[in-house]
């Protein structure tokens, strides 16, 4: 039989307990799955009382913004900000796309508006309800260690693909970026 020095073997225990514990205590923080996460976005994006429409901070001229109230447009992201549910990259990208277009505007005097909903890409936007049940019946979702990837695939009233990719912040899933798919 082999002797092992007892301080190393005291070492490599207490590291591995470390390491073991520390998983366990980061993973036990994380109250939510990306899922569970995106049925509260779903019933956020359902309540139209609660989502701000940043279409009033615009004056356009048809699909064209021809001038932006940037203290609207800081309220409309203040708002989105406290629903918790966006990553701050998500937030940082909405705050550069608004700054773009007032420098569009200023160089061309418009700037291309969006005619679509933009948390389901969509100028007819399936129901908080079908985006509910595809999410419950027909979705997968990828996690690599603090990214993760839902992907949701309604079929009614159309068929289309919905891909939100998530960010781990502070324990919380947060949505960082929306992509949809057209079958």
């Amino acid at each position: 039989m082999k002797n092992i020095n007892p301080p190393y073997s005291w070492l490599t225990i207490s590291l591995w307990g470390i390491c073991f514990i520390s998983y366990f205590a980061v993973s036990a923080q994380i109250k939510e799955t990306p899922k569970q996460r995106l049925t509260a976005f779903i019933t956020w994006y359902g309540k139209t009382d609660q989502v701000p429409f940043e279409g009033d901070c615009f004056e356009a001229d048809g699909v064209d913004i021809t001038k932006i109230d940037m203290k609207c447009i800081q309220k409309y992201i203040q708002s989105i900000e406290k629903t918790g549910l966006f990553s701050s990259l998500y937030i940082k990208g909405l705050q550069q796309e608004f700054i773009a277009k007032q420098a569009q505007i200023k160089k061309n005097g418009y700037a291309e508006g969006i005619d679509y909903d933009r948390y389901t890409l969509s100028q007819d936007p399936p129901s908080d309800k079908d985006l509910q049940y595809a999410l419950n019946n027909n979705s997968f979702t990828t996690i690599s260690n603090t990214k993760a990837k839902v992907t949701i695939n309604v079929k009614k009233p159309y068929k289309i693909t919905y891909i939100y990719s998530m960010d781990l912040e502070s324990n919380v899933w947060k949505i960082t970026k929306i992509e949809s798919k057209e079958k």
